[in-house]
């Protein structure tokens, strides 16, 4: 028989404290390069998938009929996400990108609200 364990209030309140942190990219492929921009973000992703500390996760969505990729990321901290910015594996990866990009805008957002599960 399993043993269910539920946490107390100071460990709950810990947890629900400090909200996740956000960035959202803005991309536009140049004319021609969208589906290749699209491969090699994809690769980066199966490339670095679990291996890096404090990412909660992420979201590809993309338009292929205006060329445009909307990133969504989020960190456990601030500094999670500062250092995801500095490692090697994502600055070496922006070079390979560079090439295939038109314009890009990247923000760090807040959460305002959620409902369901995208």
């Amino acid at each position: 028989m399993a043993t269910l364990t539920v946490p107390d209030r100071a460990t709950v309140a810990a947890a629900l404290s400090d909200p996740p942190v956000f960035s959202i990219s803005i991309i536009q492929a140049k004319p021609g390069k969208f589906d290749e921009f699209v491969a090699l973000q994809h690769a980066q992703f199966m490339r670095v998938r679990g291996q890096v500390q404090g990412v909660r996760g992420s979201r590809m969505l993309k338009s292929p009929a205006t060329g445009v990729v909307v990133l969504i990321s989020s960190f456990e901290t601030a500094q999670d996400a500062e250092r995801f910015r500095r490692d090697p594996r994502f600055t070496e990866h922006l070079e390979r990108v560079q090439p295939l990009i038109d314009r890009a805008e990247a923000m760090p957002v807040e959460l305002a609200y959620e409902v369901g599960l995208i």
